[in-house]
């Protein structure tokens, strides 16, 4: 491909107010339309100071801004170009936005988050998010360190990776045949323990999870972070299965040493998976189970003694040398459950936990490439609507097609988002005149229809 014109033959002028650059914002407000997410906001945020007025005007604005990938108060300026005041009113600009957030406190975030909370629950009503949900139906936790620069944010600190930054804890929601969605997120300290405050955030997702249409058998599933007898207690208390990967005592090791070698079974993986210790990638392994009580101090774990399955993947530990080896040395991977699939199967569907990093990446991405403010209340804010409009743009996946249910959401963007249309009105009707031969041009006009059909 080259240019069908020589340099001077060709110029540019920001001068029609006729365009947009993303016509696909149209249908994705209007879902949110269409489940009350502006009245919602405005019954629960109040923010109780002059520049917390509008509240639902304010947030539906971020939101749209995020949708078509601002990740700053500044980038929100996007939707205001063009014609965009023609398709949508009370637009507000990123000074009045960025206000607005600076004056959330913490009361006020955790109002906003019964807004992200209910709105998640509402898309799942109206629109085939969470299929298979109603059997099986996984709930991953996760912290990451988001870095930032400098040391005026509220709260940053220097974490385990050496990183200064913030920390954020997330929950998902999953099934077999789904993308997951986010079920609630938390903004922490750069310094914070991983597993703080996982024992609240998993008893709200839980129930939030049952509010969506997860009734059937859930299981939770973390990395060794979590692996602590308060927060497996919790988990057996609130009648949900748990798949956390164990940490490995002394005591674990001599048991696992006690397998005999015809005990274990070899694993073809189809997909090869990095090992958690050296990060080479895997493409067989032998995996094998006992019988395991851990937390069984009674000084540290008081009431917590847990029987449960120990699922141990092991993998030969290869020397960087030519010496050989006189005997085989393993890498062992152990994971604590008490689901009752097969050893097979329980191994996949753990394996399955990955799919939380898929979610880390859609928001780095976009809305979390970085918190845009110094305060960290405003941050907050900032996460929770990071999170609606995740939800809402794996709504507008699903009601696209097969493909876009689970597609990346860079991907949505590039298909069905961030694409140019001129504004057209006849006879007081309004026209999105886009490009010819777009690609994803039925996606794209199913989903407006199926929007636009289910108006009220």
């Amino acid at each position: 491909m080259r240019l069908s014109h020589a340099a001077g033959a060709v110029s540019a002028r920001f001068d029609d107010e006729s365009l947009v650059s993303c016509a696909g914002i149209v249908p994705v407000m209007r879902l949110a339309e269409n489940i009350g997410l502006g009245e919602l906001i405005d019954e629960r945020v109040d923010l109780e100071i002059p520049v917390g007025a509008n509240s639902d005007a304010k947030a539906l604005s971020v939101v749209a801004g995020m949708v078509i990938g601002a990740d700053s108060i500044d980038d929100l300026d996007v939707i205001r170009h063009g014609a965009m005041p023609r398709l949508f009113d009370r637009l507000r600009a990123p000074s009045t936005c960025g206000s607005w957030l600076r004056g959330f406190t913490h009361g006020h975030t955790r109002q906003l988050s019964s807004v992200a909370g209910e709105a998640l629950v509402r898309l799942a009503g109206q629109v085939p998010l969470l299929p298979g949900a109603g059997q099986l139906a996984f709930i991953d936790i996760d912290a990451k360190i988001k870095e930032t620069y400098g040391h005026d944010k509220d709260g940053n600190g220097i974490a385990y990776t050496g990183v200064r930054g913030l920390n954020h804890l997330i929950a998902t929601l999953s099934s077999l045949v789904c993308a997951p969605v986010i079920l609630t997120a938390q903004l922490r300290g750069g310094n914070t323990d991983s597993r703080h405050g996982a024992v609240a955030m998993l008893r709200e997702a839980i129930g939030l999870a049952r509010r969506a249409g997860a009734t059937g058998m859930i299981v939770v599933r973390a990395d060794s972070a979590f692996f602590t007898g308060k927060i497996i207690t919790a988990l057996r208390k609130l009648g949900v299965y748990f798949s956390i990967v164990a940490r490995k005592t002394d005591t674990m090791m001599a048991a696992i040493a006690e397998i005999g070698e015809d005990a274990w079974d070899q694993v073809a993986y189809r997909h090869p998976i990095p090992d958690p210790e050296t990060g080479e990638w895997i493409t067989h392994a032998d995996i094998a189970e006992i019988v395991y009580t851990a937390f069984t101090n009674p000084t540290k774990h008081r009431g917590q003694s847990t029987t449960a399955r120990l699922l141990v993947r092991r993998t030969p530990r290869f020397k960087e040398n030519h010496q050989g080896e006189l005997f085989r040395v393993w890498n062992y991977h152990a994971v604590f459950t008490n689901t009752g699939f097969d050893l097979h199967t329980a191994d996949e569907y753990h394996r399955g936990h990955a799919i939380i990093e898929q979610v880390f990446a859609d928001l780095n991405d976009a809305a979390l490439a970085h918190f845009p403010s110094g305060r960290f209340p405003a941050n907050q804010a900032w996460l929770t609507l990071a999170v609606l409009t995740h939800n809402l743009l794996r709504a507008t996946g699903c009601l696209t097609s097969v493909f876009h249910a689970k597609a990346r959401t860079a991907t949505l963007r590039r298909h069905l988002i961030n694409i140019p249309a001129r504004i057209t009105r006849t006879a007081r009707r309004i026209t999105l005149r886009l490009p010819a031969n777009w690609p994803w041009q039925h996606s794209y006009q199913g989903l407006f229809t199926i929007t636009h059909t289910r108006t009220a």
